[in-house]
């Protein structure tokens, strides 16, 4: 019978290594399909995408619905990216009311073995690129549904934690929805649209100030509405308010430029071990990028197998990734207008994580905790049990290997997301038009340029979308 208890150690083990395995989405992919995003080549990196469908795996497939979305985007494959985030949205219902009670399943696991259920900015912004996916096809009337659909995900938001959920508006995505609003003719939801993202810029988490064209909109509407003390209150607070509307025989163009890529998610690991009394302890950042993961895995395992107590715990943290590229100027018809920051996602990630931070630590912690003490339980009930402290020692050192293997950072995110969003808006002429984008360092240097033909329809605001990579 004294061999039992070493099976059953044995047994809860394996179980535990097999319950912690990681995703295989490892991190070296989306620094594959960033590349093939960078060079331009958006087909290719749609294709990845729905190719790499089962490395996803079942915990991830949110975020699978989310990358290709974003993709078929890009490829201008916009049937596809529709399907996509229609399937992200039903996804992200799912997940709300099952992520109440899934903290405690991750309490001993690594938080990375659980399915992922999402960010709240996240969810929006699927909102702003079907909208525009809808506008492209030619569809101005489903993409006021995505604006609708907007005003209820932020009322639920606002309804999270009694109303205190960090980010519960977007001044951009309010921004955003109210020219899909006006575009399709509904000038009352339009107005109520740009007030709501005059007061989401000033009380947001982005740090950004309205922009100048939100205000000439948010003023422009109330006046055509007849809101004379609304057009009087935006009109104090913003002196330089103006009226103004698309000149006859000429339409608006929107651009939107995704710029950069969301930073990306590091491990940040501390570890403490006790050899004979002697400790060590290291504290690392892991890149977790091609080999720098595996040879960190590696060296974590050797020195718990040898130590006499290990404890290691991963806290997650956003590591920028280099973009020169801080705003654009359009050249047209001999004029020249240069684009300004409507969204700065990087900086919204950032909070959220800061926001969050406390408890993704207590939870680390006390996993460290809970496999701490039960693998020398374990070890002492083999020891004594076999009456071998051999047996004991080798379980102990099983179970700090595991405790190496299993606690990594959830590093998980939307990471193709831009690292901010810039936009430009001006009056052309009705018919093709040809501009050049020119994307510039801020010094002003000018790192690339790119000419695009437009179509302009006369009285509507039409939009377009670029990519600001090098």
């Amino acid at each position: 019978m004294k061999a039992r208890p070493l099976r059953l150690a044995v047994l809860f083990f394996l179980a535990a290594i097999l319950g912690g395995c990681a995703s295989s989405l490892k991190p070296a992919y989306y620094s594959d399909l960033r590349d093939k995003i960078d060079s331009g080549d958006y087909k290719s990196a749609a294709e990845f995408v729905e190719k790499s469908k089962k490395r996803y795996g079942k915990k991830n497939i949110l975020l699978f619905y989310l990358d290709s979305g974003f993709a078929n985007h890009l490829a201008g494959n916009y049937g596809k990216s529709i399907e996509n985030f229609e399937n992200a949205k039903s996804k992200f219902e799912e997940y709300y009311q099952k992520s109440v009670s899934a903290g405690a399943a991750s309490m001993f696991f690594n938080d990375s073995t659980m399915p992922y259920y999402g960010e709240n900015f996240e969810e929006a912004h699927i909102r702003v690129f079907e909208s525009l996916n809808y506008i492209l096809s030619g569809d101005g009337a489903e993409a006021a549904v995505e604006a609708r659909q907007s005003d209820r995900v932020f009322v639920k938001f606002a309804a999270q934690s009694g109303n205190k959920n960090f980010y519960k508006d977007d001044g951009f995505i309010r921004y955003f929805m109210g020219l899909v609003y006006e575009n399709s003719g509904e000038l009352n939801d339009a107005h109520i649209s740009y007030y709501l993202a005059l007061k989401a810029y000033k009380d947001g988490i982005s740090e950004i100030a309205p922009p100048k064209d939100l205000i000439n909109d948010a003023y422009s509407t109330a006046l055509l509405l007849g809101m004379s003390e609304r057009a009087a209150e935006i009109k104090a607070e913003f002196p330089f308010a103006r009226a103004g509307g698309i000149p006859s025989s000429s339409g608006e163009l929107v651009i939107i430029c995704y710029n950069g890529f969301m930073p990306k998610k590091v491990s940040n690991v501390l570890e403490f071990a006790l050899f004979n009394i002697w400790p060590y302890v290291n504290q690392v950042e892991v890149d977790n990028e091609k080999e720098a993961e595996e040879f960190n895995r590696a060296r974590s395992a050797a020195v718990s197998f040898f130590a006499d107590d290990y404890v290691k715990v991963a806290f997650p943290k956003y590591e920028k990734i280099p973009n020169d590229i801080a705003y654009f100027s359009v050249e047209t018809n001999g004029k020249t207008g240069n684009s300004y920051m409507a969204q700065d996602l990087a900086r919204i990630a950032q909070k959220c994580l800061d926001d969050n931070i406390s408890k993704i630590r207590a939870k680390a912690l006390a996993r460290a905790a809970v496999k701490y003490v039960i693998g020398k339980t374990v070890s002492k009930a083999v020891a004594d049990n076999t009456n071998n402290s051999g047996w004991g020692l080798l379980t102990q050192a099983a179970f700090n290997v595991y405790n190496s293997l299993s606690e990594t950072a959830d590093t998980r995110g939307w990471n193709v997301l831009p690292e901010n969003i810039l936009m430009a808006r001006l009056y052309l002429p009705e018919g093709e038009n040809e501009i050049v984008l020119n994307f510039l360092d801020r010094t002003g240097n000018k790192i690339k340029s790119e000419k695009v033909t437009v179509s302009i329809e006369k009285g509507k605001k039409n939009f377009m979308f670029a990519r600001g990579v090098l």
